[in-house]
């Protein structure tokens, strides 16, 4: 488990004044909502000057994006180090990306909450953005899982669907996840890697 925190540590080092409007916004975006979070709102929270908030974001829909777009960029980036690297099993890979995905979600839940409800907010062309960003994504993991049933890690499965039952079941955590709840976010990471991993794909 040290090794998926330490990833994910690396993704977070080095915030910015940005990096922390972003932040102070993803979390007033969910508790206030969208529409009835203003610019001075996150200003105001952040410390700085309204005028200050627009030396950095142009809108609040620009800030809307990079709210949403942080929830996945981070993740892709250590996403893509992992399956590029390749010295794992297939099995092994698959189950470190689904640690990896759980953790992000413990530490980023207000991002992904705000990238599941509100991106309908975002203009045609940040949505696509997203999109292509959630697609790649995807695709690490279906690559992942088919290579997985080549070697006869998992069972000869439907690729996508089962993808699909994966994020289902890691991405409902921010529904429910609490940080001081009865379940630190490193034991539901490895409870349900393993789950997914050598229970449901069992051979």
């Amino acid at each position: 488990m040290d090794r998926e925190i330490n990833l994910l540590t690396e993704a977070f080092s080095g915030l910015n004044k940005r990096d922390e409007i972003i932040q102070v916004a993803a979390k007033l975006f969910r508790r206030l909502g969208y529409a009835e979070t203003s610019m001075k709102d996150i200003a105001d929270k952040v410390g700085i000057l309204k005028g200050s908030l627009y030396h950095h974001f142009s809108s609040k829909e620009e800030l809307l994006n990079e709210v949403i777009n942080e929830g996945i960029n981070r993740l892709l980036v250590v996403a893509l180090r992992v399956h590029e690297k390749h010295r794992q099993s297939p099995r092994e890979r698959l189950k470190l990306l689904i640690e990896i995905h759980l953790l992000h979600l413990t530490k980023n839940n207000e991002n992904l909450v705000i990238a599941s409800n509100q991106i309908d907010k975002l203009t045609p062309e940040h949505r696509d953005n997203y999109i292509v960003k959630r697609d790649l994504y995807e695709k690490l993991l279906r690559e992942t899982l088919e290579e997985g049933i080549r070697a006869d890690e998992f069972p000869p499965v439907d690729i996508k669907l089962t993808v699909l039952a994966i994020l289902g079941m890691c991405n409902w955590l921010i529904q429910w996840y609490q940080h001081d709840g009865p379940y630190s976010a490193e034991y539901i990471a490895d409870y349900l890697s393993a789950l997914i991993c050598d229970r449901m794909l069992a051979k």
